[in-house]
């Protein structure tokens, strides 16, 4: 069977209810998670921790706009609650959970568009649905 390929334009991010796939140049959901391992001297047992989950976007800024991501981050953070994500590929299932928001970078090179990395904290689980 053929592998086929999926790149990242097939990704959608949404965020608080609001598609941010335009502004959006990477997008990953990672997880960690740890074993935790008991060895005696008759036997031994493992226990799979919980995973934490972090999203991490590169976005381009986009300050000059009163309905920008980076506006509604801003807001997001001050506030200080959580907020609805999804990340969805085409064709495929698609990743639920709430992120904590976090605020963003402002600036950058002269030569460059402004881009900024951001790295949320998930808070709770993460849902995907095939």
């Amino acid at each position: 069977m053929a592998a086929n390929v999926i790149t990242g334009r097939a990704l959608t991010i949404t965020i608080d209810g609001d598609n941010w796939s335009s502004q959006t140049a990477e997008c990953t959901l990672t997880p960690t998670q740890s074993i935790t391992q008991y060895i005696t001297l008759s036997d031994s047992a493992a226990i799979v921790n919980p995973a934490t989950w972090e999203l991490t976007v590169r976005a381009m800024q986009d300050w000059d706009d009163a309905s920008s991501l980076f506006e509604a981050l801003w807001t997001s953070a001050t506030a200080g609650t959580a907020v609805a994500f999804t990340l969805a590929v085409a064709g495929g299932g698609s990743f639920t959970g709430n992120l904590l928001p976090v605020f963003p970078s402002a600036g950058g090179a002269a030569d460059a568009a402004l881009e900024s990395d951001i790295t949320f904290p998930v808070d709770g689980a993460v849902t995907y649905t095939p």
